[in-house]
């Protein structure tokens, strides 16, 4: 965030159960996060804002867009869950459930989310870095390690992704171990907005600490763009998003 021009006003919200957040027992479903985040919207009083939204983050920003299309003028998803969801298999739920009070397994599993993060010692501002991103993934609230996991597992908005019609950047490490290759192009080709996939080479699932100038250059290139020929198109996905909602 501290990339980016002073002319851009970024907020990132901790979301539930993280940071400084309300560590709830429940609430973590992907629509009750959206939720969440309208409300927080709601208060800002934003309108035709950008938003940009990392991992599970992006089913949380997909699940808002389709409620409040006519609120978002971009959406920017980063290394982000694709709209059939995530399913987690059984040895990784396991593995997230101990990562509660295993502080060892938890900064490995970081760690492989960031494989080009020097991590050896040698840089210690980085090392010192890691270790608070390390804290403050300990003081998660209890539930939320593996409620996310449960969230994606049955959250799928592949058949609403038609109405994704706004601009859409889509960004992926192409050493994400998370997201692969095939998810995020299905993704990509089910939203009409996307125009392209790009490919940040050797960052993984997390490029804001991998390749953070790369990555703020991209979304500032892609928020300034002129995208007049939208409108039309946002319109349409607008009625439709109506229509759906009058019809359940």
């Amino acid at each position: 965030m501290k990339l980016l021009p002073d002319e851009i006003l970024a907020v990132a919200p901790d979301l539930r159960g993280a940071g400084g957040s309300s560590k709830t027992p429940g609430g973590y479903e992907i629509f009750d996060q959206a939720l969440d985040l309208a409300q927080l919207i709601e208060q800002l009083q934003w309108q035709e804002f950008e938003m940009v939204a990392h991992s599970s983050g992006g089913a949380i920003a997909i699940e808002y867009v389709l409620s409040h299309p006519e609120l978002v003028r971009t959406l920017t998803l980063v290394d982000s869950v694709p709209l059939e969801g995530a399913i987690t298999p059984l040895d990784t739920y396991l593995l997230l459930d101990q990562m509660r009070t295993d502080r060892d397994l938890l900064a490995q599993a970081l760690q492989s989310l960031m494989p080009s993060l020097d991590l050896s010692g040698d840089d210690k501002d980085t090392l010192e870095f890691f270790n608070l991103l390390v804290e403050d993934a300990q003081q998660m609230a209890p539930a939320a390690f593996t409620a996310i996991a449960d969230a994606l597992n049955h959250w799928n908005r592949s058949g609403e992704g038609h109405l994704l019609r706004l601009p859409t950047l889509i960004l992926w490490g192409d050493e994400d171990i998370i997201v692969d290759r095939d998810a995020i192009t299905r993704t990509l080709l089910a939203i009409p907005g996307a125009n392209s996939l790009e490919v940040l080479r050797s960052a993984g699932h997390s490029p804001m600490l991998e390749a953070p100038y790369i990555l703020a250059e991209r979304i500032t290139d892609f928020i300034i763009e002129d995208f007049e020929n939208f409108d039309e198109i946002k319109l349409i996905a607008i009625e439709e998003s109506q229509q759906d909602g009058d019809a359940n």
